[in-house]
């Protein structure tokens, strides 16, 4: 099936949800990203899904309509305010619910916009995604995970002691409730026609196609924002190793407002309701997540018709390219702290990852990748030799990946690059059976195809987290001495963590090992700026991995080559004849560039702070 005919079945299910009370002191659109408020009353709008018709228990026809809860909780009644499962919650006095289809949202006028009153009849949380949020973030706020939209401010300042006093009273805290759900109750006259949804009996598999359409910013002109798509992959599933999952990341664009989207599958069949995203304090990251139908209606059961069809067992996709790669893709941690990502090369054990994990004082960096304790920093240094003993002492401990299983293996260090490129050898010191190796692709990948970028960014070992993936293009292939491709630069998102992963093609090939971002000085990770080696750059590890007897294979990679330098420095093409800046001839446009991004910093959660105290305001491409 085509993405038109998802889309269109998308169309049929989702709705625009309206809600609007009585709000004299202006809190109630608090840790909401966008609202509309005039003459003391606030609204605020997000997504539903409504589902076909069914009867309610005086035989009267209904529609239900399933959203986020975030929607409605700022205008509960203080009695229900703080219950978590509610039948029949009460709203303040004023307050009153409106959904909207995009047949009625056809002219531009708002005023003449037809809206359709609307019942709360229940608030539900989701258990089985609850606890899977909880174990994903470690089950507190410490980790610096919440729910909720980078858009929306959760320090916005009071203007007075009354207002502050009535916003802790009023207004839930930041935290990890992003699971619960609000149930509605419509006339059904108006969605007598709904097809049934399609559900499929296999769960969900990393880069699975999935559509969602929602209303972002909707509230303020629902004309113009009343179901929008966005179309994206599934980038992880939790827990990891079941078959039906409690929760999904999605690699997905999505906006404030597009919470509580009906998100579909490629066979239009329903996948889950998009809620708010989970996003890292600090670095500005978002993971959006989905949470699945089957959780859904499973909690939902006595609420929810069942006016479905499962898709034909022919019709249910088996696991694609790109999941069966990720079997390769390993995770990496020094002494337990630091983490990255690694590739398996061959059967025998054999990883690649890059070199800043071991030595991060080569790149004159603070610390490696991401690291587990946010308060270890390692300190740069020009004393090799005495960090070459300190490596040789790191625990280094790999966890390779099945389909539904792993199995941890300690380390040692084969080979690290003196030369221009990020890249270091690991051998398994225990070989597990049934290992699959990476497929390598060697040749020069074309601008603006497909790339799936592969790894264990953002979340490390205590999550207990299988590969994500992040799709997006080829955006720039850099080269350096004529044909030879140096860098790959793609649109995909990179996160910190992500070091040595791959970059696959839609066959499940290899065609580059990720090696860093960008972050912001001030701590801002910029994902979609990001560079990878190429694999044509790394045939000398390759054919190593054949048979793992000649090192010296690898002695092409330790040579000094100015012109790899120079792509890798993000420097100008080197001269033949290079002129000194003391000849009265200003920097080439090249070299500013590279002045400014020079400064480097590897990937990590946080920037530690300079003599001062303070963080750097400079932005800086970012070692993974």
């Amino acid at each position: 099936m085509g993405l038109p005919e998802v889309v269109e079945v998308a169309r049929s299910f989702a709705v625009m949800i309206r809600v609007e009370g009585p709000d004299p002191k202006g809190l109630k659109m608090r840790k909401h990203a966008f609202h509309h408020y005039i003459s003391g009353k606030t609204t605020l709008s997000s997504s539903g899904i409504i589902l076909p018709s069914s009867f309610d228990v005086s035989r009267e026809p209904m529609s239900l309509v399933i959203t986020v809860a975030s929607i409605v909780e700022p205008f509960l009644s203080s009695k229900h305010r703080d219950q978590i499962d509610q039948v029949k919650p009460d709203l303040i006095p004023g307050a009153r619910i409106d959904i909207m289809v995009e047949g009625n949202a056809t002219k531009s006028d708002t005023e003449t916009l037809h809206w359709l009153p609307a019942q709360l009849i229940a608030l539900v949380d989701i258990p089985a995604s609850s606890v899977a949020l909880q174990s994903l973030v470690g089950g507190s706020l410490d980790h610096g995970w919440e729910v909720g939209w980078t858009l929306a401010s959760y320090n916005q300042p009071y203007f007075d002691a009354t207002q502050k006093e009535e916003a802790v009273k009023s207004q839930v805290e930041p935290s990890l409730n992003g699971t619960r759900i609000a149930i509605l109750k419509a006339s059904s006259t108006s969605f007598e026609d709904l097809p049934k949804l399609k559900t499929s009996s296999a769960g969900n598999k990393r880069g699975d196609l999935v559509v969602a359409m929602g209303a972002p910013f909707g509230v303020l002109s629902p004309a113009h924002f009343c179901n929008s798509i966005s179309v994206g992959y599934v980038s992880n599933c939790y827990p990891p190793t079941s078959s039906k999952a409690s929760l999904l990341m999605a690699d997905i664009r999505c906006l404030p407002g597009m919470e509580g989207s009906p998100v579909f599958g490629e066979q239009s069949e329903i996948v889950g309701m998009l809620t708010r995203p989970l996003r890292q304090r600090g670095t500005g990251a978002e993971v959006q997540l989905v949470i699945p139908w089957e959780a859904i209606i499973k909690t939902c059961a006595g609420f929810l018709p069942t006016n479905t069809t499962t898709l034909k067992e022919d019709s249910v996709k088996h696991p694609n390219p790109v999941e069966l790669a990720m079997s390769s893709i390993c995770l990496i941690t020094i002494n337990d702290g630091v983490w990255a990502s690694g590739v398996l090369l061959n059967n025998h054990g054999l990883i690649l990852t890059n070199a800043h994990l071991l030595e991060p004082w080569r790149f004159k960096k603070t610390a490696p990748s991401h690291k587990t304790v946010s308060n270890i920093f390692f300190t740069p240094s020009n004393d090799t030799a005495a960090f070459e003993s300190k490596r040789n002492h790191q625990s280094i401990r790999v966890r390779v990946d099945y389909l539904e299983r792993w199995i941890w293996c300690d380390a040692s260090v084969v080979y690290v690059s003196k030369g221009p490129l990020d890249i270091a050898v690991l051998q398994l010191e225990f070989v597990p059976d049934k290992l699959v190796p990476i497929v390598m692709d060697f040749t020069c990948p074309s601008p603006g195809s497909k790339v799936y970028v592969t790894g264990h960014g953002l979340f490390g070992p205590r999550c207990d987290f299988l590969p994500s993936s992040c799709v997006g293009v080829v955006a720039k292939v850099v080269k350096a001495q004529g044909e030879a491709p140096a860098m790959i630069e793609t649109t995909a998102a990179v996160h910190p963590g992500g070091s040595g992963g791959a970059v696959l093609n839609s066959d499940g090939h290899m065609i580059s090992l990720v090696t860093s971002n960008a972050r912001h000085g001030g701590g801002t990770v910029i994902p979609h700026l990001n560079f990878s080696i190429p694999c044509a750059a790394l045939e000398p590890v390759f054919n190593f991995s054949k048979d793992m007897k000649d090192l010296s294979i690898l002695e092409d990679l330790d040579r000094p080559n100015e012109h790899l330098s120079a792509v890798w420095a993000l420097m100008p093409p080197v001269s033949p004849k290079p002129r000194s800046r003391g000849d009265g001839i200003k920097d080439p446009k090249g070299s500013r560039f590279a002045k400014f991004i020079a400064e480097t910093q590897l990937l990590k959660p946080t920037s530690p702070p300079d003599k001062t105290g303070l963080a750097s305001s400079k932005v800086l491409p970012s070692k993974l």
